[in-house]
């Protein structure tokens, strides 16, 4: 593997309170725990490797999506060095099959937040309001809040797919209706907060509409803006983002925003999107 870093030194802190810390979000691609199952099968083999980037990129707080069950995290992590939160919308009665893989079914593919052993930290309600209808169709947001004398709030989401860009698609109906609840739980916030996740959508397209709503006060701030994906040759913009609100974009370590990417052939990599991940320096929230 190899990690395209444009940061300083990376600092991990072991125990809460620690002033620097690593924050990635990565959608992991069907994560289930057990070998040969789902829309993703993996062999041990494959989740070592899975483990194998998560050690590469040595965050403190990581922004999942994909994640079956608390049980397929424990596969990639250790259950006594982390803490798990995973949303609580309910697993349906039944999925459908995997496309081109006749018996083999979908899995539940839950938002979740693993954070480091030792860091400060509470567990908020779901932004169940991002699942719009209430049928437990649409993604939960999961939320922290990081303690210290200033806390940051986390949400992290995975927005509805196939409204990458434009309005024009079936699915722009739910994604521009979930816009509204991603910008009333910032306003909502009362200090530093960060949104992060899988977003579905080409934020950094010129004149993205679902950014310029999203960001109606320009107080908001991608991390990484202007730099070009580097994890698969076809894609040329993220969907994958850490978005900083004016009071976190102080904290933001100078040139820390980093991707981690994959060797060898595309069809063997971990998964489907890289990990993307950011320092943040807790003393200048």
């Amino acid at each position: 593997m190899r990690t395209i870093i444009l940061a300083f030194a990376l600092c991990l802190p072991g125990l809460a309170g620690a002033d620097t810390i690593r924050i990635a979000s990565w959608n992991i691609e069907h994560l289930v725990a057990e070998e040969m199952r789902g829309c993703r099968p993996r062999t041990e083999g494959e989740f070592q490797r899975v483990r194998d980037v998560i050690e590469e990129v040595g965050a403190d707080i990581w922004l999942l999506q994909e994640v079956e069950s608390e049980a397929a995290l424990h596969r990639i992590f250790d259950p006594n060095e982390h803490v798990f939160h995973v949303e609580t919308r309910s697993p349906r009665a039944s999925y459908p099959e995997c496309r081109n893989m006749p018996g083999e079914r979908l899995a539940m593919q839950a938002t979740a937040v693993v954070v480091r052993d030792g860091i400060a930290h509470e567990r908020l309600p779901d932004l169940d309001a991002l699942d719009i209808g209430g049928q437990g169709r649409l993604r939960h947001g999961v939320t922290i809040r990081l303690a210290g004398e200033q806390p940051l709030n986390i949400l992290n989401v995975h927005l509805r797919s196939g409204c990458f860009e434009g309005v024009g698609r079936q699915a722009c109906g739910d994604v521009f209706a979930q816009l509204p609840v991603l910008r009333a739980w910032l306003d909502e916030q009362d200090g530093p907060a960060l949104l992060g996740g899988d977003i579905n959508r080409r934020l950094e397209v010129e004149g993205d509409v679902f950014w310029t709503l999203l960001n109606e006060y320009d107080d908001l701030h991608i991390a990484g803006a202007g730099i070009r994906p580097q994890c698969f040759a076809r894609f040329t913009e993220f969907i994958d983002f850490l978005i900083l609100d004016d009071a976190t974009i102080t904290a933001k370590r100078l040139g820390s925003f980093a991707e981690t990417t994959f060797s060898g052939p595309e069809e063997d990599f971990p998964s489907d999107h890289c990990p993307v991940s950011i320092e943040l320096d807790l003393g200048r929230l």
